[in-house]
């Protein structure tokens, strides 16, 4: 039988993305269910007046309230997190990986964060077969593939984010532009070494 988990992901978070591809790399080995577990929702603001945690806020619901933010005054983005995703993880981040055992979602025994869930997921997909492995059993390579991984991580994977995320133009600019340095560096290490 198959390892099962619950796999509590975001469809714009390029971190979760990554743990989606080794999950679907071994797909063969690991059985997951999506749960779409952070994201925005639009919906009415909420009054200052009715929530006593919220008072000290005036200022920012002011402001917010003069930006007109949605066009109708009356709605707003709201950030979401799952219940479960909360409880499973304590920074509330995507991915996080809960196993399954005898239909149990164990969410204590939950693993998060990208690099380490797809460590993770390669450990537990058992490969004899060295080729789909995504971290070689050798200690020397994966110490290269790890040191790349998270060269990746700052040069790429960050500013991709930037670029998602930042409203200003010349942030996304920015952004774009230590994307493209970091896909050329990691390039070159790959023409240079396989």
């Amino acid at each position: 039988m198959l390892p099962k988990f619950r796999y509590l992901s975001a469809w714009f978070c390029p971190y979760a993305h990554r743990a989606t591809l080794a999950l679907e790399h071994h797909a063969g080995a690991i059985d997951y269910d999506w749960v779409e577990a952070l994201g925005w929702e639009q919906r009415k603001a909420v009054s200052y007046n009715t929530v006593p945690a919220l008072q000290h806020w005036v200022p920012l619901f002011t402001m917010l309230d003069e930006k007109n933010v949605t066009g109708t005054g009356k709605e707003w983005w709201y950030h979401w997190k799952a219940p479960e995703l909360t409880r499973a993880n304590p920074s509330g981040l995507v991915p996080t990986l809960i196993p399954i055992e005898d239909g149990i979602a164990l969410e204590e025994r939950s693993v998060y964060e990208s690099l380490i869930t797809i460590d993770f997921v390669d450990s537990i997909a058992n490969s004899s077969d060295e080729q789909r492995r995504l971290v070689p059993t050798d200690p020397f390579l994966a110490s290269k593939c790890r040191y790349w991984a998270e060269k990746v991580n700052r040069e790429c994977c960050s500013p991709y984010y930037g670029v998602l995320v930042k409203t200003d133009e010349e942030g996304q600019k920015e952004s774009f532009d230590q994307l493209v340095s970091g896909l050329k560096a990691f390039s070159r290490e790959l023409e240079k070494n396989g």
